[in-house]
């Protein structure tokens, strides 16, 4: 009972930065769907636009790190992976059933065949690699849990070695290739460990030194920043120094993973106590994700509905749309989630044979 209280009742210190972290995704998915960083024309909207580009990778360590300091002490539950698995499932369907009945879009049978297995067709990159990452937890916890600190450490090195040195030094993603490619999973387990060696031993360069993360937050924005600038310039007489460049603004760069570990140390540290309408907020910000990157919204919500060509020519126009579409896609969702949660979720979870599923998983699932 006392567990149970403890995680109803989590410090909102994390879950902010859990939004936080989802609103700097919706800067990166604005900035990557409306053009305002295309062009060679450096002004007020493309600095704020790169600005955003930088953050969203930011955002995505964010969640992977607060998904390894919080699950790396806990059991396994297949309910807890089925239920992300349902509201996908529900907003990939329920988009596509709302706009063919509709009219507005007429789709193949194969784009219907798509919506009804999404995480098949890869249709949400991040919480596809994300449910899979759920799915490993059993057995990446079982081996950190066997590691003395001495050689968690030496896997760290190794595993930093790779996926961050490496790629930085030669400028390339490497084996991963892409994060959103079927290898991009590697990369998630990475930073999954990270945030599980966090909770478990915490790392004392970036422990209680608040006034030096701070510093290192600002400075990987601000080389990446500059990075990207130099990058579009010299794109202007070979695009090999814009795909170049692009490494650097990756979730796997060092000047992406230390501003990231720097911010969430940060707010770690920051004594905030429980905030209803903080976890609140926090607690439906996948389902933020598949509302405003969904194949049937994403288009239609910046050009259609925010306009982005036309606000892209006013000054400051960008800031204030990101704004109100952050705060829009938050209110719609809360409602969207509500209905769902109380109408589709609630009458599911109420299956008993489904119910038995879930035990008959879990004791597969847990290791001896």
């Amino acid at each position: 009972m006392e567990k149970a209280i403890k995680k109803k009742n989590r410090d909102s210190n994390i879950e902010l930065l859990r939004i936080i972290a989802m609103c700097l995704i919706i800067f990166h998915h604005m900035a990557l769907n409306t053009g305002i960083v295309d062009g060679y024309t450096i002004n007020g909207n493309m600095i704020f636009g790169i600005i955003g580009g930088i953050g969203g990778k930011i955002g995505v360590v964010i969640f992977l790190l607060i998904t390894g300091y919080f699950s790396i002490n806990k059991n396994f539950s297949f309910k807890k992976v089925f239920i992300l698995w349902l509201q996908i499932f529900c907003y990939s369907v329920g988009f596509m059933l709302v706009f063919r009945l509709t009219g507005i879009e007429k789709w193949s049978k194969v784009d219907t065949l798509k919506t009804f297995f999404p995480l098949a067709y890869n249709q949400y990159w991040f919480i596809t690699a994300y449910l899979y990452l759920l799915l490993l937890i059993p057995f990446i916890n079982k081996f950190l849990n066997s590691l003395t600190k001495e050689n968690y450490n030496k896997v760290l090195v190794v595993l930093t070695i790779i996926f961050v040195v490496i790629p930085t030094i030669f400028y390339s993603n490497g084996l991963i290739g892409s994060t959103q490619t079927p290898m991009g999973i590697l990369l998630f387990i990475y930073v999954y460990i990270l945030g599980a060696y966090i909770r478990l031993y915490g790392i004392k360069f970036f422990e209680n030194r608040k006034l030096r993360n701070i510093i290192l937050i600002c400075l990987g924005y601000i080389i990446v920043f500059a990075i990207v600038l130099i990058g579009k310039k010299l794109e202007q007489k070979n695009i090999f120094w814009s795909n170049l460049f692009a490494y650097y603004r990756e979730m796997n760069s060092i000047f992406i993973l230390v501003p990231s570990i720097a911010l969430f140390y940060v707010f770690k540290e920051w004594k905030l106590k429980y905030n209803r309408f903080i976890n609140y907020f926090a607690s439906i910000s996948f389902a933020v994700y598949l509302f405003h990157e969904s194949n049937f919204m994403r288009y239609r919500l910046w050009h259609n509905i925010f306009g982005m060509e036309f606000i892209n020519t006013i000054p400051g126009g960008v800031f204030s749309t990101l704004i109100i579409a952050t705060i829009s896609f938050y209110l719609i969702t809360a409602i969207i989630e509500f209905l769902r949660k109380n109408i589709i979720e609630k009458n599911v979870l109420k299956i008993k044979a489904l119910n038995r599923l879930f035990n008959k998983v879990d004791n597969f699932m847990s290791l001896k």
